[in-house]
């Protein structure tokens, strides 16, 4: 359970790549789910897929300058994200840099964690724009449903910030805790909780990671048909449970048929809860899960008590 009006988690991001060159916008555009056609100073999370539309990886793109952005991700590998990138390069004048390693990254919320946007000269930061100081980056969090900011920079620069923020009051969160929130909410970590296997649609990301007019991308045709004629059998789902966790994709039974399996698995001191991907076929609600076809119903579908 989150506490603290301010809060912060240092949570190192899994991507920081730079990408620039004279065809940068244009390369990238025809890659992202999303579109890119905001002025410097926009933010853009979307999702990078292959050509059968299943998720390869996610990212903010920060558009830095006309044709330079920087792609972050906060679970997706930069190597799996360059790949995706360098697979695609044919004769664009484009140039990825990983810059991984020169940033640490942190995570803050709250209700009064835009205080810290006061530092910048900032009354607030509207959602698809970002604050950059330097080599310090500020990008607001749109899918948790609290206020939240993802702050990334080089590892003494924050270390340093969060120096000040323990000495002012705010809460240092564990991994274990946030983790714990992000799953609760229902948000998904790509790609343990949706991967090469899965549709952004089967994790609910159609509505704020894919734009359905600005034209064609890797994946787009695929988008484009479940939008108009198609609906997933599948969706994920936050399920809840008492006692140890089970493992990361264990298999989950209703009715003595397999309906699913575990995804994220995050617990406290309650009990635990998942991101679980569920068949729609047959699902009742109102009937919790075992893990064996004939074992008790210990797994329940978000709240439980």
């Amino acid at each position: 359970m989150i506490s603290g009006s301010k809060f912060f988690c240092n949570r190192q991001a899994k991507a920081v790549i730079k990408i620039t060159g004279d065809d940068a916008f244009s390369f990238l555009q025809g890659q992202f789910t999303n579109d890119l056609r905001k002025p410097v100073g926009g933010a853009t999370y979307g999702l990078w897929l292959n050509q059968k539309g299943k998720i390869v990886a996610d990212s903010v793109l920060l558009r830095i300058a006309e044709n330079e952005f920087l792609a972050v991700s906060s679970h997706s590998p930069a190597s799996v994200i360059q790949q995706r990138l360098q697979e695609n390069l044919v004769a664009d004048e484009v140039v990825l840099s990983d810059e991984t390693l020169a940033f640490d990254s942190l995570i803050i919320g709250g209700e009064g964690c835009r205080s810290l946007l006061k530092d910048f000269g900032q009354n607030e930061l509207v959602v698809g724009q970002f604050i950059r100081r330097g080599d310090l980056f500020v990008i607001p969090g749109t899918q948790l449903p609290f206020e939240n900011y993802t702050v990334i920079g080089p590892q003494k620069l924050l270390a340093s910030w969060r120096e000040q923020w323990s000495a002012h009051d705010w809460v240092e969160l564990s991994e274990l805790t946030w983790d714990f929130a992000r799953i609760a909410a229902g948000v998904p970590a790509i790609p343990d909780d949706l991967g090469p296997t899965d549709l952004p649609n089967e994790g609910g990301l159609e509505a704020g990671a894919i734009s359905y007019n600005k034209g064609c991308y890797l994946g787009q045709e695929v988008m484009a048909r479940l939008k108009n004629f198609g609906q997933v059998r599948r969706r994920l789902h936050v399920v809840r449970g008492r006692g140890s966790p089970p493992e990361r994709l264990a298999v989950l039974y209703q009715g003595g048929q397999k309906t699913g399996e575990l995804r994220s698995v995050a617990h406290n001191q309650e009990g635990f809860v998942a991101l679980a991907m569920l068949s729609l076929i047959n699902l009742n609600p109102q009937v919790g899960f075992g893990l064996t076809p004939t074992g008790p119903e210990t797994i329940w579908l978000g709240a439980h008590e």
